[in-house]
């Protein structure tokens, strides 16, 4: 239980992006999980609160989404936070 609790914690703490890292968004595709964004590239009317599933992501840090059938790219550092 201490585990989950100590993952809760860090997960709250990505709440400005700069911890989250390549890896945790492997896993969150891995897991089937959603990501939360600030700035999509190409998408001025993006919601900071709409969830969006992550596809992969490049060696740079920038990470395919789909978002309503479609997909943008999102910069690792405009991650808010991610959940799976």
């Amino acid at each position: 239980m201490k585990h989950i609790k100590l993952f809760e914690d860090f997960r709250n703490n990505n709440a400005d992006g700069s911890l989250i890292t390549s890896d945790d968004i492997r896993n969150c595709i891995k897991a089937g999980g959603i990501l939360y964004a600030t700035i999509i590239k190409d998408f001025a009317d993006n919601d900071p609160e709409e969830p969006l599933t992550p596809v992969s992501i490049d060696e740079d840090g920038l990470v395919t989404v789909q978002y309503d059938n479609k997909q943008y790219e999102v910069s690792l550092k405009n991650i808010e936070s991610i959940e799976y």
